[in-house]
């Protein structure tokens, strides 16, 4: 009997290429698309349009192909929270959520109900079993490995996730889509977030009623003023142009405070940080009581950093070896162990 996987089909070239792998590799294959929103034209993923454009390349591997209504559920637990934390101040990370709640859990709930063994993404990762048990670990492209984006999953699913891109090269997934005449072979990557095409966060933000104008300060370290901005949300830690404020050095912004509608402005050094809280914990291995050594990752292109983590519950105290630029709070923590995603969390506080 086949093995049975539903593939998360969003019409892209990525999740088209994993269908086809797993397909060829004898899987009884159901291509399955979510959408998640309806107001926003574009092709990206969850779009009105990825409907149809998936179904096309089903229609094209001859596999079975299902659409799912997720505009419930990405709206209360990506869009709200992503709006949410910007007005706490905080840069949050939607696809890290999205990751979470949407694609490997309601749509692992999906796969479930259609007696499915194993949910397929076309994320560049790859599920490994080393020691008995199966571990999440970066994909072979480094330029477009995206582990960082899936520490998320529980770890009670990850033998049922497979990644049938993440020990291929983007090159080589484009030369199978090519061979194959799907629709999709030629698309660009993805850049922006997938609900906010233009990636223009602020305007975002305003049509969906989170904020209005909201003129405020740029103060120092020491809250002295330094001019005047439209509204906190603007920016985030770490952000340097647009800022409108020069002295004889660069500055950067080095914290938000939402409550008083001010934005901290620093040089670069008061923008690096060596210590940081993390909440929210998912972690994907286990892991010695106390402290333990780790490399941390806090952004998408960050080179990860050698730090020390104190775990406390569910949240950890992180110390860096060497203080990084830009830890970001609403940003993703994710711990590695060489390649392994040992797991991750939010960051909350920073300091110096």
């Amino acid at each position: 009997m086949r093995h049975r996987a539903a593939v998360a089909m969003s019409g892209g070239v990525d999740s088209t290429v994993a269908a086809a792998v797993l397909r060829d590799a004898g899987y009884d294959v159901i291509g399955i698309t979510l959408k998640m929103f309806e107001s926003v034209m574009t092709e990206k993923c969850g779009g009105r349009d990825c409907v149809s454009r998936a179904a096309s390349s089903a229609a094209v591997l001859g596999i079975r192909h299902y659409a799912k209504s997720a505009t419930e559920i990405f709206s209360l637990k990506v869009i709200k929270p992503f709006a949410e934390y910007y007005m706490r101040g905080l840069t949050p990370n939607p696809c890290v959520e999205c990751n979470r709640w949407v694609k490997f859990t309601y749509l692992w709930n999906i796969a479930c109900a259609l007696d499915c063994e194993y949910l397929a993404t076309g994320h560049y990762a790859i599920i490994e079993e080393r020691n008995g048990e199966k571990c999440l670990v970066r994909g072979r492209d480094q330029r477009k490995d995206q582990s960082y984006f899936l520490y998320g999953i529980k770890r009670n699913v990850l033998p049922h996730i497979i990644f049938p891109l993440g020990g291929m090269e983007k090159t080589e997934v484009r030369k199978i889509a090519g061979k194959l005449g799907v629709p999709s072979a030629a698309s660009p990557d993805s850049q922006d977030i997938c609900f906010i095409p233009d990636g223009n966060y602020p305007r975002f933000l305003k049509e969906y009623g989170a904020v209005g104008k909201m003129p405020g300060h740029f103060i120092d370290e020491n809250g002295r003023f330094l001019g005047l901005h439209d509204g906190f949300y603007n920016y985030t830690v770490g952000q340097r142009r647009g800022t409108g404020v020069y002295g004889s050095t660069r500055l950067y912004v080095t914290k938000i405070i939402p409550e008083t509608n001010e934005v901290v402005l620093g040089t670069l050094e008061k923008a690096r940080f060596r210590r940081f809280t993390v909440s929210d914990l998912n972690m994907l291995a286990d892991i010695p009581d106390g402290n333990f050594s780790s490399r941390v990752q806090i952004r998408y292109r960050h080179i990860p950093a050698d730090c020390t983590v104190s775990v406390k519950g569910n949240s950890a105290e992180v110390i860096l070896e060497d203080p990084q630029f830009a830890a970001t709070p609403g940003q993703s923590a994710v711990f590695y162990d060489g390649d392994r995603v040992l797991g991750g969390g939010i960051i909350t506080e920073v300091q110096y």
